[in-house]
């Protein structure tokens, strides 16, 4: 129960949180979308090369046996995702971006569907 609670929070927030993308004054999103993935594309190289020095699948953990080195891989994968979505938020935070809610467009309900009937005679 203690790490249910903690979990469920998290995800509550995350679902208050709504839609961000990257902004950048005079900047179209196509713009935008080449230089967030410049900077993901740098950020998983920085980040792979911290945490697998060695390449992808070696190493064998720091006990023995198959179990150890999947709970190692396992954590230096988590390690890995969370290290390169900050070198990505600091990459384009450096080229001059603001992560910004997404504002839906508020649009009127469509009107009430006329009824198949003819009007009543007064």
């Amino acid at each position: 129960m203690r790490k249910v609670l903690p979990v469920l929070l998290m995800l509550g927030v995350a679902a208050c949180a709504g839609d961000m993308r990257w902004t950048k004054p005079g900047i179209s999103d196509e713009g935008a979308s080449v230089d967030l993935g410049s900077c993901r594309h740098a950020a998983s190289r920085e980040a792979s090369r911290y945490y697998y020095p060695w390449g992808w699948g070696g190493g064998w953990g720091w006990g023995f046996g198959r179990r150890s080195s999947l709970f190692w891989q396992m954590r230096a994968d988590n390690d890995r995702f969370v290290t390169e979505n900050r070198l990505t938020s600091f990459c384009m935070r450096t080229k001059g971006y603001e992560l910004t809610k997404v504002e839906k467009p508020q649009t009127q309900p469509p009107p009430p569907p006329a009824s198949p009937e003819p009007p009543l005679a007064k």
